[in-house]
């Protein structure tokens, strides 16, 4: 049995719960990993649970097993490094919720947890700077799971591999992951500047895609929506995306190959 000492690491809080003891539970995201600890309500020293808020940037000193690398290590210490109070409005936060909950879903790749920390911070911090924080968290959801490995297919047909028509209307099959040539024709129609936008959002600085309308918007979260809902999973905070526009709209079931 490994012994029990202190550790001390810095993160950004992704998840958070409270137990009925009083007790909270988070998940904490940095450089090095994503680990899981808990803070004993009343005992931390020269700190407090509301440190460990959603989003907030903390250095944790933790005591456990095997360096405080255990599946749960207790947290006895929390400094409060940095936090972006805007994140806290109604109209910005739940942009904020959805990112943290596809980042938590996407770090499970120890090599992608790094390039993920720095991807999430950099969000955050242009969802409390920038006065579009919508098309921030559009722009970023694409971004994020391009990180993950999950980039839609936009060169070529997903379904055949054969080449696409060009600029205007065109297709998109979710499950195929990506767009569809006129000759499969699988998947829902999407508007030619939905596509375009699509595509420089893939192929273009983020600076460049947020300079873009990235009208409609409704159409843009349907199909940011379906797309991470069927290759990542349901993220239970996409019901607070309800009060600011589209509400998720399911998955298209698997087609036959």
């Amino acid at each position: 049995m490994g012994k029990g000492r202190y550790t001390v690491r810095e993160g950004i809080v992704l998840r958070r719960s409270e137990l009925p003891s009083g007790d909270v539970v988070v998940t904490l995201l940095s450089e090095t990993g994503k680990w899981r600890a808990v803070a004993r309500k009343g005992k931390l020293v020269g700190g407090n649970l509301g440190k460990l808020s959603l989003f907030h940037d903390v250095t944790v000193q933790q005591y456990g097993r095997n360096g405080g690398s255990d599946e749960l290590a207790l947290i006895t210490q929390v400094q409060l490094n940095g936090a972006l109070p805007r994140l806290s409005d109604p109209a910005i936060y739940p942009y904020a919720h959805v990112l943290a909950e596809l980042t938590d879903k996407l770090a499970v790749e120890v090599q992608l947890e790094g390039q993920l920390y720095h991807l999430f911070a950099g969000a955050l911090r242009g969802l409390s700077r920038h006065p579009d924080p919508e098309a921030v968290a559009l722009v970023m959801g694409w971004r994020l799971l391009a990180q993950g490995g999950l980039a839609p297919r936009l060169a070529r047909c997903a379904r055949c591999g054969g080449p696409l028509e060009g600029s205007g209307e065109g297709r998109f099959d979710v499950a195929a992951g990506g767009l569809s040539c006129a000759a499969c024709a699988s998947g829902f129609r999407v508007a030619a500047p939905v596509v375009d936008d699509l595509i420089a959002l893939h192929r273009q600085s983020v600076r460049e895609v947020l300079a873009r309308p990235l009208e409609p918007r409704r159409a843009h979260w349907t199909l940011l929506l379906r797309y991470l809902t069927f290759h990542v999973g349901e993220l239970k905070s996409l019901s607070g995306l309800a009060t600011q526009g589209p509400e998720p709209t399911p998955p298209p079931q698997a087609a036959a190959p």
